[in-house]
């Protein structure tokens, strides 16, 4: 289906305040959802066969074939973080006086340490965040590696350039999450039968 992007159902705690969110298809992949490929609706028409075939590779091999690696790199992530900060609130506030105060009938207990793993909480959510999404796009390279093997580097690059060409405004985004120069190729045991 060519379409601009797809509405995804959120889960958890985002679903009470956003109850789905929008994902716009990038025009140098696809997207993937039950049975359907989902292309950019603005290349409608824009590619051959030919030259879909390794941006759709790449795209597959990104969110299917490496889905357990990125799953298990979050995890490898943020467990170790996660933990520190957990036992940061066990052995840091014993080390700082816990005060109680009261007013009006009512009593408060503060511990400066609270205060600043709160804050360092803060910063420790928004760094990983920003982390996970920069070194996800490792994935890519990876997936853009394995469809250079499957197809061969040069098809690829010819396929990414025709995206830059007929579609100027995201030559950007392209170059940017598809550097060339880093696609690699090993020989490829289909290049023999052709």
């Amino acid at each position: 289906m060519w379409q601009q992007g797809i509405v995804q159902r959120n889960r958890g705690r985002i679903a009470t305040i956003q109850p789905t969110s929008f994902i716009p298809i990038p025009s140098d992949g696809a997207l993937f959802r039950n049975q359907t490929i989902y292309l950019a609706q603005n290349m409608e028409g824009k590619l051959s066969v030919d030259e879909w075939k390794p941006l759709i590779a790449s795209a597959l091999i990104n969110q299917k074939k490496l889905r357990r690696r990125k799953i298990t790199w979050i995890t490898i992530l943020n467990i170790p973080v996660f933990g520190a900060y957990v036992v940061a609130w066990i052995l840091l506030p014993p080390l700082f006086p816990t005060t109680t105060s009261c007013a009006n009938g009512r009593c408060a207990i503060d511990n400066p340490a609270w205060n600043v793993l709160v804050i360092i909480g803060a910063f420790l959510t928004i760094g990983l965040l920003i982390f996970s999404v920069i070194t996800l796009r490792r994935f890519k390279w990876i997936a853009d590696n394995e469809t250079a093997t499957l197809f061969g580097r040069d098809q690829l690059i010819t396929s990414l350039r025709r995206v830059s060409e007929v579609s100027p405004s995201d030559d950007w985004n392209v170059q940017n999450k598809r550097p060339h120069d880093r696609v690699e190729v090993h020989p490829s045991p289909l290049s023999d039968k052709r």
